[in-house]
């Protein structure tokens, strides 16, 4: 666990999904404000899919290992630059840990909520019609996690 807050982790367990967008930059610092309201810690996952074909000019596929050191580097750097912003304004940081798993985000997220009291999502804000086809992480999530779930617009 990464410590980021005075203290240790020993409140409620809240579960956020992060990623590159503005809507799980919006569901990260949700999840701080709740953790630090709760008296809890955060554990931000990451999941990504590694692809199943992977062409490059050498033609070597790299190993999932380095995909998924790829993925904590970036996943790290989303929660210390959301941690950081909250230090600049005076915000409290509870005890935070970053995660990265390979797997589709929704199944990830669904899985882990069985050991988290609260599950926070962002929303892309696709619309009804591409959610439907792509399938939505929240709504996946809403229907199936063991866990309350917020979806953060």
């Amino acid at each position: 666990m990464t410590e980021t807050a005075q203290g240790t982790a020993t409140g409620e367990r809240v579960l956020v999904g992060i990623d590159d967008s503005e809507g799980a930059a919006l569901a990260l610092d949700y999840a701080l404000d709740e953790a630090v309201r709760r008296g809890g810690s955060v554990r931000a996952v990451m999941a990504f899919e590694p692809p199943y074909v992977w062409i490059t000019a050498e033609g070597i596929v790299p190993p999932t290992s380095d995909l998924q050191h790829e993925a904590k580097k970036e996943a790290t750097r989303i929660v210390e630059n959301a941690v950081a912003a909250r230090r600049e304004r005076g915000a409290a940081v509870p005890a935070t840990e970053v995660e990265v798993y390979s797997g589709p985000p929704s199944a990830v997220l669904q899985r882990l909520s069985k050991d988290a009291d609260l599950l926070v999502v962002g929303h892309r804000g696709r619309g009804g019609v591409a959610s439907h086809l792509i399938g939505s992480v929240g709504l996946n999530c809403v229907v199936h996690a063991a866990c309350t779930v917020i979806v953060v617009r």
